[in-house]
């Protein structure tokens, strides 16, 4: 009984080991980030989920604010989800959505980073 409790023991410290070791082993610090829009860029995830801030944001056709608009958060708290971002010529991040419709919003109007 005693030599199941520390076989168990091993199995449970190895497993925790394991899953410590891959948590930290893809991910890169914010503060590792230079600064640079690009390096910005490149600190986000590559697409995740994000929320609005506030109600009636644009969603554009592009990465830009003169792009037209294709419709409106509709509340604080929205789930957008994202799978691209891009810096556009002025430095300012978009993220690109397809969830809970395609377009561009600007990082100012999500909680993801900006």
């Amino acid at each position: 009984m005693n030599g199941d409790i520390t076989v168990r023991m091993r199995i449970l410290i190895a497993g925790v080991a394991a899953g410590a070791a891959l948590l930290t082993s893809g991910f890169t610090a914010p503060a590792q980030a230079s600064g640079t829009a690009q390096d910005q860029n490149r600190a986000v995830a590559d697409e995740g989920w994000t929320y609005a801030l506030r109600a009636g944001d644009p969603v554009r056709d592009s990465y830009k604010s003169s792009a037209t608009v294709l419709w409106r958060t509709e509340k604080y708290g929205q789930a957008l989800h994202y799978y691209k971002t891009k810096v556009n010529s002025a430095g300012n991040l978009w993220y690109q959505l397809d969830d809970p419709d395609w377009g561009w919003i600007y990082c100012g109007n999500v909680a993801a980073p900006c």
